[in-house]
């Protein structure tokens, strides 16, 4: 599997802006191209309280505050003359803009912060983050705001048990195994350990076979909760990266309940990856 190249939302806060040092480092790595995205959604007014030209100023000052706003990005990161890169301006919601550049520039993976903090607010309706993992097409990378340097050690997935139909996904975990000689942790979250099945456990050793060449091993944990279960055996066993893929069935029916993700986006301390079959 082939990282060429690689999107990174930019809204020029320092959440933004260590994601993107990161991205660069796996640019280095990959010999990958940056796509930086800025958007921003500007509510049209009626026309019969304001005029056209008024309108149209508005979108001229906007694009020259943030073309003069990545003018000073790459003055302050230095690092990103080190690797191809190039940026664009959206009048859109995010979501839209990431869809339309991983569309026309044939985007690999998206790589964007999330902030340290949330406020109740955010764990109920979300953040922009939260809604790119579940809407993208492209695998997600989200880093949070505290985490400086990529170098993971140990990658857990977090498996639901049944049937994986695309394992070609699977690649880009081993590709990071590989890359930084990580160890890949396969767990699934069960309530009851006797209701596990020999399908299931064929199941985690046909995922684990899909990593030849890396150590990879495969176990089941016992929780209450899928997400508390989740975070707790990152915790446990010092993850420095999670890996998850969404559906909309058994587990993860659960597990990818809009509320349930926006908790393991927003609160889990390491990158998550996200990737949909």
């Amino acid at each position: 599997m082939q990282i060429n190249n690689i999107l990174v939302p930019v809204d020029f806060s320092e959440c933004s802006k260590n994601a993107l040092k990161i991205a660069i480092g796996f640019a280095k790595q990959f010999n990958a191209k940056i796509h930086m995205v800025n958007a921003v959604h500007v509510h049209h007014p009626h026309p019969d309280f304001v005029g056209g030209s008024l309108i149209d100023s508005i979108m001229l000052d906007y694009e020259n505050q943030v073309k003069d706003s990545f003018e000073e990005l790459e003055s302050e990161i230095i690092e990103l003359k080190d690797v191809p890169h190039e940026a664009d301006r959206f009048i859109s919601y995010l979501t839209d803009a990431i869809y339309t550049e991983s569309q026309q520039k044939d985007i690999d993976l998206i790589v964007m912060g999330t902030r340290a903090e949330h406020d109740k607010i955010e764990h109920l309706i979300g953040t922009r983050s939260t809604d790119i993992v579940e809407s993208s097409e492209v695998p997600v990378m989200v880093i949070p705001e505290e985490y400086r340097e990529f170098a993971p050690k140990k990658i857990g997935f977090a498996s639901d048990l049944s049937e994986i139909v695309n394992f070609q996904r699977l690649k880009l975990i081993d590709l990071f195994a590989k890359l930084y000689d990580a160890e890949v942790m396969v767990f699934s979250i069960v309530d009851d350990p006797e209701k596990l099945t020999a399908s299931d456990q064929k199941h985690l050793k046909e995922i684990v076979k899909r990593f030849e060449g890396t150590n990879c091993s495969a176990r089941t944990v016992q929780a209450d909760s899928i997400t508390e279960g989740i975070v707790q055996f990152s915790e446990k066993h010092q993850l420095d990266m999670l890996a998850m893929l969404p559906r909309q069935r058994n587990f993860f029916e659960r597990l990818f309940k809009r509320s349930i993700t926006k908790n393991i986006a927003i609160d889990i301390k390491i990158p998550l990856l996200s990737f949909h079959e």
